[in-house]
């Protein structure tokens, strides 16, 4: 071979990158979750590692006793510092690639603590605005050492991956960073935050195993956290959103027994129409679903299954709309419907993003269900007593 040719082949493996700076996956921790809380002036966060060995190619670990995942714990008087001293503590590199949650206590969202976190959160080169965010009043420790039942991977746990019970049951929106930034950015400046509790309605063989589960919201702004709507309170929330992909009610019938209907309700669609006078604004709400019934006692009539149903919507949806005045929350955020179709009227009544609410701010709530299917049967009761 010519010499000149060697000396330049030489010359030019000399330049190839190789792999010298990548990272070996056995080297590194993944780091799934963090859940914060806030006591005497030190943050407190808890880290929870995932291991994938057993979820890799299973969505089911191939060794049910193997442990999914360890939660690590450090305080530190800001958020970093806390994160630095769990690095100090523990063996590999901590990878945030896959990082999908982070559970906040009640004491977090008061007077902007979340502020710093998310900042330092998103300032780290591999994190990612999908990441999900909840609250709680529970032990933040107990439910990040929660797993899913049945042994199903913990990364297709509730708090890891909404979406897929959301579409079955929509009660509470998850929401992520990126709809967290924007809805602190928009008026009225406020953000409706899942809450998540930890219940014990499922066993096994060997006794209570703990669960986590959606019951509500945490309403915070930039400054405060102003409270909490759960339980009944908060369903109207899912009739005030475009979001809701299925949801199911059940209605008493006024048939002097203890008699009750189900329903399912889809394809949910909702517009919010300002009325401005002068320096008042009211507001009216058109609801339009489809309802499939899913049981009930005694034969009924569609006329009846439709006007109970509705009934039931408009009456949630005021409900909830009197728990967020409670709490000085704009929870369907009518402040920004007004600035979305009359920018002027909003200029005009706004302070601080947001405009003045009160009971008789709702004009008219219009429920309409575009059809009722008797889903695989007739209205007529399958067992005839």
């Amino acid at each position: 071979m010519n010499k000149k040719l060697i000396i330049l082949l030489t010359m030019i493996t000399t330049l190839l990158s190789g792999c010298w700076d990548s990272k070996e996956s056995e080297r590194m921790l993944y780091l799934y979750g963090l859940g914060v809380d806030f006591e005497d002036d030190q943050y407190k966060v808890y880290a929870q590692i995932i291991d994938f060995t057993n979820i890799a190619k299973s969505e089911q670990p191939s060794n049910p006793d193997a442990i999914q995942s360890e939660v690590g714990y450090a305080t530190g008087r800001t958020i970093s510092e806390a994160i630095y001293k769990l690095y100090n503590s523990v063996d590999e590199q901590l990878f945030w690639g896959h990082f999908s949650y982070f559970i906040f206590s009640q004491e977090v969202l008061k007077e902007g603590r979340i502020n710093p976190i998310i900042n330092t959160y998103m300032r780290l080169i591999d994190t990612r605005y999908q990441t999900w965010i909840y609250s709680t009043e529970d032990s933040v420790k107990d439910l990040m050492l929660s797993t899913p039942i049945i042994n199903k991977a913990i990364s297709l746990s509730k708090m890891s991956d909404p979406i897929n019970s959301y579409k079955q049951s929509s009660f509470i929106e998850p929401l992520n960073i990126r709809n967290l930034l924007i809805g602190m950015d928009e008026p009225g400046h406020e953000v409706k935050i899942p809450l998540v509790r930890l219940v014990n309605n499922w066993e096994t063989e060997k006794g209570k195993d703990p669960i986590s589960s959606i019951d509500g919201i945490t309403v915070i702004s930039p400054k405060e956290n102003l409270g909490i709507i759960s339980g009944n309170k908060a369903s109207g929330l899912q009739w005030m959103t475009n979001k809701t992909i299925r949801s199911g009610i059940s209605i008493k019938r006024n048939t002097g027994e203890e008699q009750l209907i189900s329903v399912i309700l889809q394809n949910n669609k909702v517009t919010v129409k300002p009325i401005v006078k002068n320096d008042k604004v009211l507001f009216d709400i058109h609801v339009r679903n489809v309802a499939t019934v899913s049981g009930f006692e005694g034969d009924v009539t569609e006329k009846e299954i439709r006007r109970l149903t509705e009934k039931k919507i408009k009456k949630q949806i005021k409900e909830t709309y009197q728990a967020g005045l409670n709490i000085n929350a704009d929870v369907y955020r009518l402040s920004e419907h007004l600035y979305r179709q009359d920018v002027k009227a909003w200029k005009r009544m706004q302070k601080d993003g947001k405009i003045e609410l009160d009971e008789n701010s709702i004009r008219k709530i219009h429920v309409d269900l575009e059809k009722v299917n008797s889903g695989r049967k007739t209205f007529d009761e399958t067992i005839k007593k």
